[in-house]
């Protein structure tokens, strides 16, 4: 077993029990819209409504998982002494969070695909559009999830890493406000350049996106509408995600004490 592979495994271990505890709820929450759907003798009621919301909050799910990792993890100083590379560290701990969002996803997919084959006389939806609408929801989500992790991952170490000067120590909260403030300032300037936007989608991708639903009389009619991705705009935060990766690990090999 390579170092690697011997960090995932711990990861997996000290992970599980928040990975089984959310599968437990989310569970729970689909039995209860189902209850509430056998109720009041509407389907198609709660249920749907349950799958959705639960896949939009899985939004956050993986950097969730990670900073329970990262802040199980501080507690005992490991990186203090491990001899691995930061990269390494924090790899482990993404792929960990990334497995268990597939997961979860799958799961929650699968119920939303069951729920389709039982009821799929009261819902109004091409099987054409659900495939491409199944496939780039999820793929979307865990993009998105990916991205917000490596925000978490770069917040996390700069707060640990101002947690070395006493001065400011008790401000940390404060400066990471400002850098987000900053960021966001920085990128409405940006956009405000004369052909910024024309350059940024010059280059797109068509996808079915931008689903619309409506319920009416026990049945729900699903639509999606056709939208352009622009390239370099997806090109930017990918570069700019995987800058906010190298960063943390850089950090972090500043030997932080948490």
């Amino acid at each position: 077993m390579s170092a690697f592979q011997g960090l995932v495994k711990k990861d997996f271990v000290i992970s599980k029990s928040w990975f089984l505890f959310w599968l437990v709820f989310i569970s729970l929450f689909l039995i209860v819209a189902l209850a509430l759907d056998h109720y009041i003798l509407e389907p198609l009621t709660f249920l749907p409504v349950a799958v959705l919301l639960l896949l939009f909050f899985h939004a956050f799910f993986l950097p969730s998982m990670l900073l329970s990792m990262l802040r199980l993890e501080g507690k005992t100083q490991l990186w203090l002494y491990n001899p691995q590379s930061s990269k390494e560290l924090l790899l482990s701990k993404v792929y960990v969070s990334l497995v268990y969002q597939v997961a979860t996803q799958l799961y929650l997919t699968a119920v939303g695909l069951t729920i389709y084959q039982f009821f799929k006389s009261q819902i109004l939806i091409e099987a054409s559009d659900l495939v491409a609408g199944t496939i780039i929801f999820n793929l979307g989500l865990l993009l998105f999830g990916l991205y917000v992790s490596c925000w978490a991952m770069f917040y996390w170490t700069v707060y640990h890493s101002l947690g070395k000067f006493p001065t400011i120590k008790g401000w940390r909260w404060l400066l990471l406000l400002l850098i987000f403030f900053l960021y966001n300032v920085i990128f409405t300037l940006l956009t405000r350049i004369p052909g910024f936007k024309e350059v940024m989608n010059k280059w797109t991708i068509p996808v079915f996106a931008g689903p619309n639903f409506s319920h009416k009389q026990g049945s729900w009619e699903i639509y999606l509408n056709a939208t352009n991705i622009p390239v370099l705009g997806l090109l930017f935060y990918v570069i700019l995600a995987v800058c906010l990766f190298l960063i943390s690990c850089w950090l972090l090999d500043r030997k932080v004490e948490v």
